[in-house]
C-alpha cells in the first residue's frame, strides 16, 4: 500500500531542507530583531530616568509580552527547522 521509493525520498529531501533552511532564516532573524529591539527600549528607559508613569509602564509591560512571544515564535521556528533537517538524513 505504502511503497515509498528511494530515489522519489532522494528527490524530496533537498525541498525538505529548502523549507527548513528558510524556516530557520526567518527564526533567527526574528530572533536578532527581537533582541535589537529590546537592547534600544533598554537604553531609551535608562536615558529616560527613573521617572516614568503608570502609562509609561504599561506599556513596557505589554513590550515584555511582546519580546516574550517573539522569542517563542523565533526559538520554536529554530526547532522546527531542526527537526525537518535531522528527518531529511533518517532515511
Amino acid at each position: 500500500m505504502f511503497d515509498f521509493d528511494v530515489l522519489m525520498l532522494a528527490r524530496v529531501a533537498p525541498l525538505v531542507n529548502s523549507l527548513a533552511l528558510l524556516i530557520a532564516l526567518s527564526g533567527a532573524w526574528l530572533v536578532l530583531a527581537t533582541r535589537w529591539r529590546r537592547q534600544l527600549s533598554n537604553a531609551a528607559a535608562s536615558h529616560a530616568g527613573s521617572h516614568t508613569c503608570a502609562i509609561e509602564q504599561g506599556a513596557a509591560a505589554a513590550t515584555r509580552r511582546l519580546d516574550r512571544f517573539f522569542y517563542g515564535f523565533g526559538f520554536s521556528s529554530l526547532g522546527l527547522a531542526c527537526l525537518l533537517s535531522s528527518l531529511t538524513r533518517l532515511s
